[in-house]
């Protein structure tokens, strides 16, 4: 497996290797090094992925006696969902890195596109066979056969997907989480944006006022494109599903969540608490490094992964935007629940006086706006810390 090419230019590393969960990331003395990631152990967290997919699984929903028919339509169905997990992925990781700047940020943007096309693929084949021998068995021993062999494609795949995180890791495309206990977790990631600044102005007029007059104004501009990677501890840590996670988020990260294939969805959750400490290595130029270490106590959520890998996070020491919302927020939930409310209130209470008469009409349509005003305020305040 190739990560990533030669000209990527890593952020500045602690230097010492990491070890979490019998998982060694950042070993240089490791002679085998890709050879090393491949044989670390898979997440206990990855077994969610596993029986996602044999949850979805139609050779495994079929009882012994199928037709061979049936099975055949089954084998095509787990073949493409295997592959639309593999591939799904992939994509989630180009929508997090591409997420490091906002979308309108076109500098930036054009900086991230050779860092998306260095991303290896997950390198994953599926072995289900209905080759020439396979259709040959009897329907029920083939239906055993490919039962068998999606369970261990399940296994493989699971294991390719860790095996590939672990190499992204390394390359600092994604973070590892390190749960020192269950409040109390530290990782790092990565942010990009350009810097503008007005170096000179010039402004000149000629011709005159019979001519027309011609106002030329010309300006120099410096861009400066800023990399950050940032190392958090974080503590009071609290891990929420995207869809339970009442505060906003700055528009990059809604962008990113709504971005995510259904198929990883599940897999995302929202790592939130206070920063104690924070490290940040900023780049301006390819040669220069600032490197500054502060103590803080402010609000760091991150997007994670299995809750062991973060994919992006904002938060800490420079302040960033949270206005926005994605599909499932629970925010956008209420507006949706708001209308259908006050619609629903409204037919209620026209109903209400045609039987009732005017006054009947309003009682209603008071009682429902308290019901529906605390219902709002239920769905809309976030927990308290």
């Amino acid at each position: 497996m190739q990560p990533f090419a030669d000209q990527v230019t890593d952020m500045p590393q602690e230097g010492l290797a990491l070890s979490i969960d019998g998982r060694t990331y950042g070993d240089d003395r490791e002679p085998d090094h890709l050879g090393s990631l491949r044989r670390m152990p898979v997440p206990p967290q990855m077994e969610e992925l596993r029986a996602a997919l044999e949850r979805h699984s139609q050779l495994l929903a079929l009882p012994e006696a199928s037709a061979p028919a049936i099975i055949y339509d089954a084998f095509g169905k787990d073949l493409q969902l295997l592959a639309r997990y593999r591939d799904a992925f992939r994509q989630a990781i180009d929508a997090a890195v591409r997420a490091r700047a906002l979308a309108t940020d076109e500098t930036a943007q054009a900086h991230l596109d050779p860092l998306t096309e260095q991303i290896s693929e997950v390198v994953f084949e599926p072995t289900l066979d209905l080759g020439p021998a396979a259709v040959q068995l009897a329907p029920a021993e083939l239906l055993r056969r490919l039962q068998d062999q999606f369970r261990a494609d399940t296994d493989m795949l699971v294991r390719s997907v860790a095996v590939w995180l672990h190499v992204l890791a390394e390359s600092q495309f994604v973070s590892v989480v390190e749960w020192f206990n269950p409040r109390a977790i530290r990782y790092h990631y990565f942010r990009m944006e350009t810097q503008q600044q007005e170096l000179h102005r010039e402004r000149k007029v000629s011709g005159d006022i019979f001519t027309g007059r011609t106002v030329t104004t010309t300006t120099t501009t410096q861009n400066d494109l800023v990399s950050e990677r940032r190392t958090h501890t974080v503590v009071n840590a609290e891990v929420h599903a995207p869809e339970a996670y009442l505060r906003r988020v700055p528009q990059r990260i809604a962008d990113l969540i709504d971005a995510t294939p259904p198929e990883v969805r599940p897999f995302l959750s929202i790592i939130d608490g206070m920063i104690s400490q924070e490290q940040v290595h900023r780049r301006i130029t390819e040669s220069k490094v600032e490197t500054t270490t502060r103590s803080v106590y402010i609000p760091d959520p991150a997007l994670a992964l299995f809750n062991t890998w973060a994919i992006n996070g904002w938060g800490g020491s420079t302040e960033e935007a949270a206005r926005s919302v994605y599909r499932d927020h629970p925010l956008s939930t209420a507006n949706k629940y708001l209308i259908a409310e006050v619609i629903g209130t409204v037919i209620v209470a026209g109903l209400s006086s045609v039987f009732e008469g005017p006054r009947g009409g309003l009682v209603l349509a008071f009682i429902c706006a308290i019901l529906i005003a605390f219902h709002q305020l239920g769905m809309r305040l976030p927990p308290s810390r």
